[in-house]
């Protein structure tokens, strides 16, 4: 049986959103782009049985979003698609220097064999 992989499932609900011109896992060399949006995923072991298979996994992911101007539409967009899917998460802005910046971070039980997803 195989993980579910949520990085792929990010990467996708990202490539949706028409208005975000960049999508990365890593912080850009240059910033010239925008909005942008930089994601990162962590996995931890949620049920395992007894041969150690890992049944169910908690998945966090991390989204920033960077821009020039509002980046509420993005947001509460992203916030629905995830939530369509099972992940619950906060929203929090983060402006630097002269940029618009949000961090959305979610996590949801996934259960490997069946696809669910259940909030935590």
């Amino acid at each position: 049986m195989d993980k579910v992989n949520m990085k792929t499932v990010t990467v996708s609900i990202l490539k949706s959103i028409p208005e975000l011109k960049k999508i990365a896992a890593d912080y850009p060399s240059t910033w010239n782009t925008f909005p942008i949006a930089i994601y990162r995923t962590s996995t931890v072991p949620h049920f395992v049985d007894a041969d150690g298979s890992e049944l169910q996994t908690k998945w966090n992911v991390t989204i920033e979003l960077f821009s020039t101007n509002s980046l509420t539409d993005i947001t509460n967009t992203l916030m629905q698609k995830f939530s369509d899917i099972g992940f619950t998460g906060t929203q929090k802005d983060a402006n630097t220097a002269d940029l618009k910046r949000v961090i959305i971070e979610l996590s949801a039980i996934v259960d490997n064999k069946t696809n669910y997803v259940y909030s935590k």
